[in-house]
C-alpha cells in the first residue's frame, strides 16, 4: 500500500494535473439504458426506475494525462529512483516531457441514489461524494529541477504553476419531463457541502543565479479550507511537513459548521428528424462559500534558494528522495501565512456537453454519436470531441465504442450495459489502452489517461426505453 501512495504521489507532484475532470462515463452518453445518463444530461430519462446498491451502485475513478509513471520513476540496481537521480540523464528525462502537460485525477461515488417515473416525468435523487485533485506545472519547472545551472543557464522564468484540491458532498434532485413526442427537458438542483479545498497559483517565478544560490522573485497566492492544522516557522513560512489532520472532537466541530453551496444542471434533448437526435447540457453552475480559509502568498522581496542540484540521492530510496524534493520545493515557493482565517466563495467548475446522434435507417439499433465536451475551469479548462458507435443487439444489452481527441491526445473507449428487469449492470472506460501496461498496483505506466466506471443497480417499473415490444 505504501508503494501505491509513492507512485501516485510522484505523478501528482511531478506531472501537470488539471482539476475538474468529469467523472461520468462519456463513452456511455449515447449508450442505450445507461442508468446514470442523467448525470451527463439531466434531460435523459431512465428506461426504468432504479435503486443504487450501496458502494457498488456506481463507482468511478478517473485520471487523464499525457504523461505517465515511467516519465518520473526509473529502475536502478533493482530499485526505483526519481527523475532527479544522477543515473537518469537530462536527455532521457526531458526527452519524455511535453510543454503542454495536462492531467486530472478524480473520483465519484454515490452514497444513495434512486430514480422513478411519474407519467411523462422522471425523478432522480442522489447523495454523492466527489473528489478532484490537480496540479498545473510546465516543462520549464521540471527542466529547472533537473538541469539547474549544470548546462550554463543562469536565469529561469517559469509561469503558470498551480494546484487545486477539492472534496465535496452533493445532495441532488433531478426532474426530467417529455414535451410532446420529440423533446425532453431536465434540471438537477444540488446542495453542496464542501469538505476540503486548497488552491495554489504561482503566476510567475523568476530565478537568477547569484554565486552558489538562486535569487528568487515570485508572485503567488494560496488558500486552504480543510480540517487540518498547518504549521508555520518563526518567519511565517508554511511547513509542508507540519500538516496535522483533525480527528475526534476537532473534526466534529469542523463539520458542524460546513462550507455550503448550491449548483444546478440543465439539459435538453430533441428528435429533430426521424433518425436524428440533438442534445445539450450544462452542468455544475454554482458556487460554494468556504469557511475558515487560510490565505498565504509569496514575499514581496526576493529570497535565496539553494537549488535541487545539491541533493544527495545516490543512496536514497523513494521515501527519502521524495522527502528531500518536498523540502527543497517548500523553500522554492516560500509561501507565508497572511493574517487570520476568513471566508471566501469559489465557483464550481462547469461542464458543457453538445451531442448529436444518428440512427441507421436500415437498422435503428445501430447509431453513431458525436459528443463535444468543454470544461470551464480557467487555467484548468479542457476540451474533448468523442465519436462513438452504439449497438443494441437486444433490448436488454448494449455496447458502445468510442474514439476521442482532447488536450490529452487520442483515446479509445468502450462500455457495456446489461439492463434486465430487476437488475442493471454496466462497466466502461473512456481510455482503455493505458490499462494494458500497468504496475502491480494497477497504475498505468506509460500514460495516466484512463477512467473506470462500474455499477450494479436494482431496476423496477415498466419499461420505457427506445425499443418497446411491438403490438401484435
Amino acid at each position: 500500500m505504501k508503494k501505491i501512495f509513492i507512485l501516485t504521489a510522484c505523478l501528482l507532484a511531478a506531472s501537470c494535473l488539471t482539476l475538474g475532470a468529469q467523472q461520468n462515463l462519456r463513452t456511455g452518453y449515447f449508450m442505450d439504458g445507461y442508468t446514470y445518463g442523467y448525470k451527463l444530461n439531466p434531460a435523459f430519462q431512465g428506461e426504468r426506475g432504479f435503486v443504487a446498491i450501496p458502494v457498488i451502485g456506481k463507482a468511478a475513478v478517473g485520471a487523464e494525462s499525457n504523461l505517465g509513471i515511467s516519465t518520473f520513476l526509473y529502475p536502478s540496481d533493482g530499485k526505483l529512483v526519481t527523475f532527479l537521480h544522477p543515473e537518469v540523464s537530462n536527455e532521457e528525462f526531458l526527452g519524455k516531457m511535453k510543454y503542454g502537460n495536462k492531467a486530472m485525477v478524480n473520483a465519484d461515488m454515490p452514497v444513495i441514489a434512486f430514480g422513478f417515473r411519474t407519467g411523462k416525468a422522471y425523478h432522480t435523487v442522489d447523495l454523492s461524494v466527489r473528489a478532484d485533485v490537480g496540479m498545473n506545472l510546465t516543462k520549464d519547472m521540471f527542466a529547472f529541477m533537473k538541469v539547474g545551472s549544470s548546462e550554463g543557464q543562469t536565469t529561469w522564468n517559469i509561469a503558470d504553476l498551480g494546484a487545486r484540491i477539492e472534496g465535496r458532498m452533493e445532495l441532488a434532485y433531478g426532474y426530467s419531463r417529455t414535451i410532446g413526442e420529440n423533446i425532453s427537458v431536465g434540471a438537477r438542483v444540488k446542495m453542496l457541502m464542501g469538505l476540503a479545498r486548497a488552491d495554489v497559483a504561482m503566476d510567475n517565478l523568476d530565478l537568477k543565479l547569484a554565486g552558489d544560490e538562486w535569487a528568487v522573485n515570485a508572485k503567488g497566492t494560496a488558500s486552504v479550507s480543510a480540517p487540518v492544522r498547518i504549521a508555520t516557522d518563526a518567519s511565517g513560512q508554511i511547513d509542508l511537513n507540519g500538516l496535522d489532520v483533525y480527528s475526534g472532537s476537532e473534526l466534529f466541530s469542523y463539520l458542524k459548521k460546513p462550507s455550503m453551496g448550491v449548483a444546478v444542471d440543465l439539459g435538453v434533448s430533441a428528435d429533430i428528424l426521424e433518425y436524428l437526435t440533438v442534445s445539450a447540457s450544462i452542468l455544475d453552475l454554482g458556487v460554494i462559500s468556504w469557511k475558515d480559509v487560510l490565505k498565504a502568498s509569496t514575499p514581496q522581496t526576493s529570497w535565496s534558494f539553494n537549488g535541487f542540484e545539491d541533493l544527495d540521492l545516490s543512496g536514497s530510496d523513494l521515501d527519502e528522495e521524495f522527502g528531500s524534493i518536498k523540502d527543497e520545493f517548500k523553500d522554492l515557493v516560500n509561501f507565508k501565512k497572511d493574517g487570520q482565517l476568513s471566508k471566501a466563495s469559489s465557483p464550481v467548475s462547469a461542464t458543457a456537453h453538445l451531442g448529436i446522434e444518428g440512427r441507421m435507417p436500415f437498422y435503428e439499433r445501430l447509431s453513431v454519436g458525436l459528443l463535444g465536451t468543454h470544461r470551464f475551469a480557467g487555467a484548468y479548462s479542457w476540451t474533448e470531441g468523442r465519436l462513438s458507435v452504439n449497438w443494441s443487439p437486444l433490448r436488454f444489452f448494449a455496447l458502445s465504442g468510442s474514439y476521442a481527441i482532447s488536450n490529452f491526445g487520442g483515446s479509445l473507449g468502450a462500455a457495456m450495459n446489461i439492463h434486465l428487469p430487476g437488475l442493471t449492470l454496466f462497466a466502461g472506460v473512456d481510455s482503455f489502452k493505458p490499462l494494458l501496461n500497468v504496475t502491480p498496483q494497477f497504475i498505468p505506466i506509460d500514460q495516466l489517461n484512463t477512467n473506470v466506471t462500474l455499477g450494479l443497480n436494482i431496476a423496477f417499473g415498466k419499461y420505457n426505453g427506445q425499443y418497446p415490444k411491438k403490438e401484435k
